[in-house]
């Protein structure tokens, strides 16, 4: 092979730039294997570096085969990086890897070093090709072989996958989309964090000592708001999506909702922003 070849075969594999193959090449005598294992071991470090930047964009995907559904969210710094082939290659190759796995969430898998390192090593050769961090944020897998699932992402950008007791195509996925869209608190009443409610009766409740009313009206206001706010936010009583006068309790008529999980993404990470003129002036102090 000649020089020039085994410079575009490096490239190829690596994604790297010219200069910086033939740098490695130069430097392991042209000896391919060996380029590689030098370039990824340097790489490494430029990769930790990269790992430090805050990634908050990237994409929410759904895959299933006969046994599991897998919803994921990775991230990347920019959508430029989320938007090319090489982003959504990786994404692709790390749901494959956890859908070969038993375990259902990014916590149970990190416990195997095996898995979690094999995962690092492609994390790390992305982050050096692509130049952004890259971070696996959070999955969910799910067993369908006794179930129904389905699952629905809308630009890469959010995502969800509801479970039926029973199979019902066309409705799983018309609940998928009102998951995505309305983004419910819970399932249902049972399921909605007391403390949330607390808080929500909390700011009824001032805005009703400013009224001058009686304290039973005041308590059936405060009622009413507080189911208006339940129905509101917990799927089972929300408006179907295609006909407000029902709640999907209603549509699903003899089949039962187990289970639902939404990722938007990015949502709960906040973007550093750097104040640089601040930096230099502590500098000085």
């Amino acid at each position: 092979m000649s020089n020039l070849d085994l410079l575009k075969k490096l490239r190829d594999i690596t994604g790297a730039g010219m200069m910086d193959c033939k740098k490695y090449l130069d430097k392991s005598n042209n000896d391919l294997d060996a380029a590689i294992k030098l370039m990824r071991s340097e790489g490494g470090v430029k990769a930790d570096k990269k790992s430090s930047r805050i990634a908050a964009d990237g994409l929410v995907n759904y895959i299933s085969n006969s046994e599991k559904a897998l919803l994921i969210e990775v991230n990347s710094e920019t959508d430029f990086v989320a938007r090319s082939d090489d982003f959504k290659n990786y994404v692709d190759d790390v749901c494959q890897i956890i859908l070969e796995t038993n375990y259902k969430n990014i916590s149970e898998l990190e416990k195997d070093k095996e898995v979690f390192d094999k995962l690092e090593d492609i994390r790390n050769n992305i982050i050096t090709k692509l130049g952004e961090n890259i971070i696996i944020r959070r999955f969910k897998v799910i067993d369908n072989r006794d179930v129904y699932i389905s699952g629905y992402t809308h630009n890469g950008k959010i995502g969800a996958f509801v479970v039926l007791e029973s199979e019902d195509p066309d409705i799983a996925k018309d609940i998928c989309m009102q998951i995505v869209a309305s983004n419910p608190l819970a399932l249902d009443e049972s399921r909605i964090d007391q403390a949330i409610l607390d808080n929500e009766k909390d700011i009824y409740k001032a805005e009703l000592d400013k009224i001058d009313k009686k304290d039973d009206i005041k308590r059936n206001i405060l009622e009413g708001k507080i189911k208006k706010f339940i129905t509101e936010n917990t799927l089972i009583n929300q408006p179907y999506i295609k006909d407000g006068s029902l709640t999907l309790k209603k549509i699903l008529k003899n089949n039962k909702i187990i289970d639902y999980t939404r990722y938007q993404l990015g949502e709960g990470i906040e973007k550093k922003s750097d104040d640089f003129a601040e930096e230099v002036y502590s500098q000085i102090k």
